[in-house]
């Protein structure tokens, strides 16, 4: 595939399928192999590749608006969009909703708005997270080296506890859950104070 060469590395690569198109649930490559997509678009085609109403709602918007940019002006979608979220979030303090272009943005600004309402400034994330590839969410990332390596220092006061895992941690949840908290409890003593943390 012509271009190849110049795809950046920031980001690693599982496999080099060249992908002509997708249906449904499969890929297919430029020589008509088809395979199953297990990554589902990493999350956001849950419904399977060209899906007739999803391909025909994203037309039918791309035909009025290609992109309302969430900080800047107000649009329709948006405003349905809240009201569907209004009608099935129980909590009604949950009245304001934050719109991003991605996971990563969206980690990002829970990290700073937990730090604005409670004036500290470390955080703690599992070990084997994924957060994402921004700076900071690199940092927050613990699950493989290669989504950090290369782009040290990374941002100070991250630090991280085991999950309470208990098929890898080879015990029962009961006792996976107490490692856990002996850990964090140790954690706050060492390294990361509760009143900065």
């Amino acid at each position: 595939m012509p271009g190849i060469e110049h795809i950046g590395s920031v980001w690693s690569r599982a496999f080099n399928v060249r992908v002509d198109h997708g249906e449904g649930v499969y890929l297919i490559d430029t020589e008509g192999r088809r395979y199953m997509d297990f990554t589902s678009g990493i999350g956001v085609t849950s419904t399977g590749h060209a899906h007739p109403r999803v391909a025909r709602a994203i037309a039918d918007q791309a035909a009025k608006l290609i992109h309302g940019q969430a900080n800047i002006v107000y649009h329709q979608p948006m405003m349905n969009l809240i009201d569907e979220l209004r009608s099935i979030v129980a909590w009604p303090a949950l009245s304001e909703y934050f719109f991003s272009n991605s996971g990563a943005e969206i980690v990002e600004a829970a990290v700073k708005l937990a730090k604005q309402a409670t004036k500290r400034t470390n955080v703690i994330v599992f070990s084997g997270s994924f957060h994402g590839r921004t700076h900071l969410t690199m940092a927050m990332t613990t699950s493989k080296t290669i989504y950090r390596i290369g782009y040290q220092p990374l941002v100070a006061g991250i630090h991280a506890a085991p999950y309470p895992y208990a098929y890898q941690l080879k015990m029962d949840d009961e006792a996976a859950a107490g490692y856990a908290l002996h850990e964090l409890k140790r954690l706050l003593k060492s390294q990361s104070a509760p009143d900065e943390t």
